[in-house]
C-alpha cells in the first residue's frame, strides 16, 4: 500500500501567482521529498567498520535480477548500531529504469537499499555488480515507483498484489517454493493470467507458467514499517510457503 493515492510530483509544480518575487528560499533546497524510507543498520560483526552509508539503488534489469544498478540517493549511517538512516527522493524514477511487465502494462521501477563505503556512491553511479562492494543489500524489500495507477484485472495488479495507486511504494518481498506447488494450483494459477491476456504457449511452459512457477511473490507494505539492513547476516526473502 502506498502513502499517497496520487502522483506527489504534481503537488509540487507552482502555483502560478501563488508566491511573491522575493522569495527567501534557497536555490539550493530541493523541496519537499516525494517520499522518505526510514530505517536502521545493524551488524553482527564484531570488527570495526569504516564509514558506512545507506545507498538507494535502482534495479534496471528484469525483476528480480540486481546485476544493473544505478544511485537513486544516499543517506549517511551515523551512531552505533543499530544505526537509524533516512533516504529521501525528491524526483520520480529516471527513465533508464522504467519498464513495464509486458507490452501495455503499466510501467514501474524497482530499487533496492544497500549499506556501502562511504565515497563509493557518487551521484549517478551505475553498479555492474553491487555485491562485490557493499556490505548489505536488502532484497527482502522493494522501492517501487509506477508511473500510472495499476488497473484491476491486469497482469501487474497480479504481481503486486493489488491495484497500486501511481507514485511511490514499499513492497515485501517473499520467497516461494514452485517445487512445492500442486498441478492443479499451477492450473488455476496460469488460468487466471490468461484470461488477464497473459499467453501460456507452450501450454505448461509459457510466460504465464513462469509467472505463476516464479520463486518470490510481492506484497505490499506500509512506509511507516521501515527496512532494517544488517551487515553479515542474511538478507534474502522470507519464506512464504507453498501459495
Amino acid at each position: 500500500m502506498g502513502n499517497w493515492h496520487r502522483p506527489r510530483w504534481l503537488l509540487l509544480l507552482p502555483v502560478l501567482g501563488g508566491a511573491g518575487c522575493d522569495s527567501q528560499v534557497s536555490p539550493d533546497y530541493p523541496g519537499e521529498p516525494l517520499v522518505s524510507l526510514h530505517g536502521q543498520v545493524t551488524s553482527n560483526s564484531p570488527l570495526p567498520l569504516p564509514q558506512l552509508e545507506v545507498g538507494l539503488l535502482w534495479q534496471r534489469g528484469p525483476p528480480p535480477s540486481t546485476g544493473d544498478e544505478q544511485l537513486a540517493t544516499k543517506a549517511a549511517v551515523q551512531g552505533e548500531f543499530p544505526a537509524q538512516f533516512i533516504l529521501r527522493l525528491y524526483h520520480p524514477a529516471p527513465e533508464a529504469a522504467r519498464q513495464p511487465l509486458r507490452t501495455g502494462e503499466v510501467r514501474f521501477a524497482r530499487a533496492n537499499a544497500a549499506v556501502l563505503p562511504v565515497g563509493i556512491a557518487q551521484p549517478g553511479a551505475n553498479f555492474a555488480n553491487v555485491n562485490s562492494i557493499a556490505y548489505a543489500l536488502d532484497t527482502q524489500h522493494w522501492f517501487l515507483f509506477l508511473e500510472q495507477p495499476v488497473p484491476t484485472g491486469s497482469l501487474t495488479e497480479w504481481w503486486l498484489g493489488g491495484a497500486l495507486p501511481a507514485g511511490y511504494h514499499l513492497l515485501n518481498v517473499l520467497a516461494t517454493a514452485p517445487a512445492c506447488l500442486q498441478p492443479a494450483q499451477v492450473a488455476a494459477c496460469v488460468a487466471e493470467l490468461v484470461q488477464r491476456g497473459v499467453p501460456d504457449v507452450p501450454a505448461g511452459a509459457g510466460e504465464a507458467t513462469s509467472y505463476c512457477t516464479a520463486t518470490y511473490r510481492l506484497q505490499p507494505a506500509s512506509f511507516d514499517e521501515g527496512i532494517t539492513l544488517q551487515i553479515g547476516g542474511a538478507l534474502t526473502p522470507t519464506t512464504a510457503g507453498c501459495p
